[in-house]
Parts: structure tokens; C-alpha cells; sequence
């Protein structure tokens, strides 16, 4: 149920945020032949394949936006607020105001439509949100965590207990979404929908920030190489011979397990409490 705390049906249906860790993992990734021993060891197939290629992410992925203008919610909006530039309709921004051509827009699930600067903002809002908000988000995760283990323990559970234990679950998702940023008049805005039309390196962060969201906190990991300490999703874990590994979409090292863990509380994202199990670096 965690992993599906971003999805919108009472039903916890999956959605892109949900990149909770597998439940099954992949066999142990070996170095490829003819590698030189102190090169960094690249991820597996099966990590490369969860993680968006930021490189591409920029405004070239904008101003080819396609919509729907026959009918719902878009045809009242245009019929309100829209005017004809030849052959192009245009929209005032639903937060600067500024008049953008529709195909330069980006919808939000509630109907909004951001032009790309004020998508940017939205997308910076979400770091700024957790680093204000991040105890309690991490409290919130906690007791989702605590339900989704009475769940699954508890098969036999009561309708009436269960429906209760559900109803709590899905008020702490939207508070999460709410204390991150991640709503838009009460919606979901899915912003990850829109990670190609941002910058890289916002686009890298704000994913980044969503995976800490949706990852158990038990599960939390950040790079053990010290001039990075990037978060490390664990959609980017994989298994080698001798250990656990990460690989870190910021610095593109690699981290393994090790016996430590944190000694003292991470003051920066991403905010992991001390006693935390902390990773070595690796090739």
C-alpha cells in the first residue's frame, strides 16, 4: 500500500510514483569482460531501465503539447478565457497570468494550466515544501508503514477495522502530498508527468524528492561518497555477488552495505535520522 500512496482511487491502484522496492529481486549483476578492475561498476539493465533519462529533459520537450478542445473541461475553459491567434488558441497561465499559446501549457489533474516557468517553480516548491515539512512528512510515512504491516499481518481483521485503518491511511497520503507540495486544489498534480519539459537538474531533484516520499523509510539510503550524499531511490538498488548495491543518479558512483549506521541525524535532504543503516562507497 505504500508504494501506491501517490495513486488517486480509494482503490491504491499503481501509478508511476509507486517505485517502491521489487518483491522479487534480480539475480547478482557480475562486472561485464574486459572491464578494468578500478573502473565503476555500471548498473544492471534493470536499474538503468527505472530511471528517466535526464539528459534529454529541457524546454526542446516543450510547445508540441497536444489537448483536447471539442469537449470537458478544456472546451469551457477556452470558451470563457481563450482567444484565437490564427490558427493557435492561447490561456492565461492558472499562476503568473501570463497569456501562453495551449500547446506551450501543461495541464494539472484539477484543470489548471502552467506555462513552463511557473512549472519550474512548482517543481523547486516541492524540495523547498519537504525541507520545511520533512518530520512530519517522516512521521506521517512512519504510521502508513505501521497500517500497511497491520494489514498484512492481520488478514482476519474486522470489515469495520480494516475500512478504519484505510480511511487513516489515505487522510496521512494527502497530508504527505499536501506538506510536499504535491497538490493542486486537492488533486494529486503529478508532476512527474511533466518531468521531460523541466530542466535536468530540476527534473532529477524533483524525482529524487518523490522517490524519498514513496519509499519506506526503513528503506532510505543516500550516496556514501562524500563529496555527493545524494538520496538513493530504491528502484536503484541492485544485487552483486558480495553485497547490496545503489547507484546514484547524482555523482553515477556506487554504494554498497556496510555494518555502520548514521551517527548523528542528516540536516539536509535527504533527512535521515541517525541510526539509519549507512552505505560505504564502491566501485
Amino acid at each position: 500500500m505504500a508504494a501506491q500512496m501517490i495513486a488517486e482511487d480509494p482503490n491504491y491502484s499503481n501509478s508511476y510514483y509507486s517505485v517502491e522496492a521489487m518483491t522479487t529481486q534480480p539475480p547478482p549483476w557480475s562486472r561485464p569482460g574486459g572491464r578494468d578492475h578500478d573502473d565503476p561498476l555500471p548498473p544492471p539493465r534493470s536499474v538503468i531501465a527505472n530511471i528517466p533519462k535526464f539528459h534529454l529533459h529541457g524546454w526542446e520537450n516543450c510547445g508540441n503539447h497536444r489537448y483536447d478542445t471539442t469537449h470537458g473541461h478544456l472546451a469551457r475553459m477556452l470558451a470563457r478565457n481563450g482567444r484565437r491567434d490564427g490558427r493557435v488558441w492561447t490561456l492565461p497561465c492558472g499562476d503568473c497570468g501570463i497569456r501562453v499559446a495551449l500547446n506551450e501549457l501543461h495541464d494539472l489533474p484539477c484543470g489548471h494550466m502552467l506555462c513552463r516557468e511557473c512549472l519550474l517553480v512548482a517543481g523547486l516548491r516541492v524540495g523547498m515544501k519537504i525541507e520545511m515539512n520533512h518530520v512530519r512528512i517522516r512521521e506521517a510515512r512512519l504510521e502508513m508503514q505501521e497500517i500497511d504491516r497491520r494489514l498484512y499481518l492481520e488478514p482476519r481483521m474486522g470489515p469495520l477495522q480494516k475500512d478504519m485503518l484505510q480511511r487513516r491511511y489515505s487522510l496521512l497520503r494527502r497530508t504527505v502530498l499536501d506538506l510536499a507540495a504535491l497538490t493542486c486544489c486537492g488533486h494529486n498534480t503529478k508532476l512527474d508527468r511533466l518531468l521531460p519539459c523541466m530542466t535536468p537538474v530540476i527534473s532529477r531533484d524533483l524525482w529524487l524528492a518523490i522517490n524519498w516520499i514513496c519509499n519506506s523509510p526503513d528503506s532510505q539510503r543516500s550516496c556514501a561518497w562524500p563529496d555527493c550524499g545524494a538520496y538513493l531511490p530504491a528502484c536503484c538498488r541492485y544485487r552483486t555477488v558480495d553485497a547490496n548495491r545503489w547507484y546514484c543518479v547524482t555523482c553515477h558512483g556506487n554504494s554498497m552495505d556496510c555494518s555502520r549506521v548514521l551517527p548523528a541525524s542528516q540536516t539536509k535532504f535527504p533527512f535521515l535520522p541517525r541510526g539509519q543503516p549507512a552505505l560505504t562507497p564502491a566501485r
